[in-house]
């Protein structure tokens, strides 16, 4: 699956009326696997919890620059031999969401575990849920 290219990708910024807070959503538009592929009927939120800069809620450089790195080579391994999809990120109030869609929710959330004893600045949390129906894959901005 490689490294992902940006013409694969959405970006879209919004910044809620009268706050400071900007939220960054980028959107896989051509996922190697096909939107509501019966055999990736789960959807996966990797999370990383962060301390905000400041009242924009985006991460500080260093931050960033670490889960810049995640994102484009560390979980590479999640989507290792079919085991799942990375289909968007969401950067809002201190929180980086990865969105994937897996065949196997014990393999993800097993794999997962790994991201929160090598960054423990981060509070690393992963959630997995039932969405055959690509919805929040459909919905994602």
């Amino acid at each position: 699956m490689g490294k992902k290219s940006k013409d694969e990708w959405s970006l879209k910024e919004f910044q809620p009326k009268n706050s400071p807070e900007r939220h960054i959503f980028r959107k896989n538009l051509f996922p190697v696997i096909t939107p509501a592929d019966p055999r990736y009927p789960f959807i996966a939120y990797l999370t990383f919890a962060y301390s905000p800069r400041d009242e924009s809620g985006l991460p500080s450089s260093r931050d960033e620059e670490i889960l810049v790195r995640v994102e484009e080579k560390e979980i590479l391994c999640l989507e290792a031999n079919g085991l799942s999809v990375q289909v968007g990120a969401v950067l809002k109030s201190g929180i980086k969401d990865m969105l994937f869609y897996t065949r196997n929710p014990d393999e993800f959330l097993s794999m997962a575990e790994k991201f929160r004893d090598e960054y423990p600045q981060f509070k690393v949390s992963c959630e997995i849920g039932n969405d055959a129906e690509w919805a929040c894959y459909r919905d994602f901005p």
